[in-house]
């Protein structure tokens, strides 16, 4: 089997064409799978087998590697049907990519030059004639797989998926095989409910031969600036795996906490809390400099709108890419101020009465709508606002407000673009608008682009602001997960959310995004 993986070559990057030469580790791996036989059939002992390790440890390789060994290599079977699963297309596509450049740059595989295996990308399958079996890629988005009868089945980063679905159909499927795999190459979930976190802590304990666990891990108690971490739960550190990288890494996840918890769980393998603060209080103070919105500038705005009696903020941020300097506006019914004061331990009459207006708090016991409308009108009259990133609650209502007033504003996506009219962009609270939000934040702040001017109220917002992540490392703001007023960080995150979706980076600029982790995976 390591004899086979090691006649393959490597089909691109750093040291295409050459022969793959498996490390120790996985090396182990393959031999702790593969040798161990039944003393009486002789067949394959293990069944099922788990390898865990961190990201960026060459799993899309090694699950290539093991493809290509059950369709045309030693441990091949006559009509064996070989998937690779994975939560979405994306990550499915990877594998399949692999598999392909490592078959299209060997001519003893590739059909086309007279090789065994024939390449079908519309379907991501590999056939291979000669013996009847073929691999293909499935994903959980591609709706049911029942009545697949695979032979072998490796399920790329279960730690993703949002149930067991797809893994249920391909563990209960393989009845008809002698000699059925299941293999599961993954970082953890850091969900202890998770399936593959049950699956992990059922192996580690079972008397049960049939199963394998390989688990690179940190110990739960581990600095993450501690070397030895990181090399516990990346075997392939100081290899393939750049140091250099992982070390810039855990730096950054020391200055921002929000950063923690995905460091902890990708990179060093750990299962913990998806949810941390989302700026550090020192931070926040670090990025205080008193400057200000200029009158006249172009700004993108986020906006929150609240319900009821609640916290409705709208945020505004410079739209040059050289600073993110920010201004912002809160409201508050005035009959709610003395006992949401109390509630939520913050002093709403005394930044209502500051001279500099740090709260508006119209009459009555819900937000008047036409308030916040006649401000945003006051707004573009003051800046030149390119447009408002809004969560679609309520919006209904603050359109009919402008109407009111004769102002001019439009859907961006829905309407008809009106000339000197007020674009709105839909912004969504999930993982997919969120998550490039709070990346947007987080290196603003990181490179000190980011600068306030103190205004307590939106600090108040961002003490609270709690941020969950997926099993992607995808974050999002969680209104949920605090008792405390959240709108302000949250319309912060939708202005520069927009405004790097948009604004377009100098050439002779640093990379904005340099300290972000790009979530590659390989």
């Amino acid at each position: 089997m390591i004899d086979f993986i090691e006649l393959l070559r490597v089909p691109s990057g750093e040291g295409q064409g050459e022969y793959i030469k498996l490390r120790p580790w996985q090396k182990q791996f393959v031999v702790d799978l593969y040798a161990p036989q039944h003393s009486v059939s002789g067949r394959r002992r293990v069944r099922r087998a788990i390898l865990s390790v961190a990201r960026k440890n060459g799993k899309t390789a090694l699950i290539a590697a093991i493809v290509l060994a059950h369709l045309v290599g030693p441990v091949s079977e006559i009509n064996g049907e070989i998937y690779s699963a994975a939560t979405d297309r994306e990550q499915a596509g990877q594998v399949f990519k692999f598999c392909r450049q490592i078959v299209e740059a060997d001519p003893e595989l590739d059909a086309a030059g007279g090789g065994l295996i024939t390449v079908v990308p519309s379907t991501k399958t590999l056939v291979c004639k000669s013996n009847g079996s073929f691999y293909r890629a499935l994903s959980a988005e591609a709706g049911t797989k029942h009545g697949l009868n695979p032979s072998v089945w490796i399920y790329d980063e279960l730690a993703q998926a949002r149930d067991q679905e797809l893994y249920e159909v391909m563990n209960t499927s393989q009845g008809a095989r002698k000699e059925p795999l299941g293999i599961v190459i993954s970082t953890q979930s850091p969900d202890p409910e998770h399936p593959l976190s049950k699956l992990v802590d059922d192996a580690l304990v079972a008397d049960d031969n049939t199963v394998l666990v390989h688990l690179y891990c940190a110990n739960d108690d581990a600095d993450i600036m501690d070397e030895a971490a990181w090399r516990a739960a990346n075997p392939a550190l100081g290899d393939f795996r750049s140091i250099d990288d992982l070390r810039a890494l855990a730096v950054q996840a020391t200055r921002m906490k929000t950063l923690e918890s995905s460091f902890r769980n990708l990179y060093l393998n750990q299962r913990v809390d998806q949810s941390s603060p989302l700026i550090p209080r020192s931070e926040w103070k670090a990025c205080q400099t008193g400057d200000a919105l200029r009158p006249g500038e172009k700004i993108y705005l986020g906006l929150d709108l609240s319900a009821v009696g609640d916290l409705t903020a709208l945020v505004g941020v410079s739209a040059e890419f050289a600073e993110d300097r920010i201004g912002a506006w809160h409201w508050k019914p005035q009959e709610w101020v003395h006992d949401h004061a109390h509630r939520d331990r913050a002093p709403y009459d005394v930044w209502a009465r500051a001279d500099e207006g740090w709260l508006e708090t119209p009459p009555g016991r819900i937000v008047d709508y036409g308030f916040v409308a006649k401000r945003i009108a006051q707004i573009r009259d003051d800046y030149d606002i390119v447009g408002i990133a809004y969560d679609r609650w309520r919006i209904e209502q603050l359109l009919a407000e402008f109407v009111r007033l004769g102002v001019d504003a439009y859907i961006d996506g829905k309407d008809n673009e009106l000339s000197g009219g007020i674009r709105l962009v839909p912004w969504g609270q999930g993982f997919r608008d969120m998550a490039p939000a709070v990346d947007a934040l987080e290196a603003s702040v990181i490179n000190r682009k980011f600068k306030h001017n103190g205004n307590p109220v939106l600090g108040f917002c961002f003490s609270n602001a709690i941020v969950v992540s997926d099993p992607s490392g995808n974050r999002k703001l969680d209104k949920t997960k605090t008792r405390f007023r959240i709108d302000g960080a949250v319309a912060t995150c939708q202005a520069l959310g927009l405004k790097y979706r948009e604004v377009e980076k100098p050439a002779e600029a640093t990379s904005f995004w340099a300290v972000l982790d790009p979530n590659q995976q390989y």
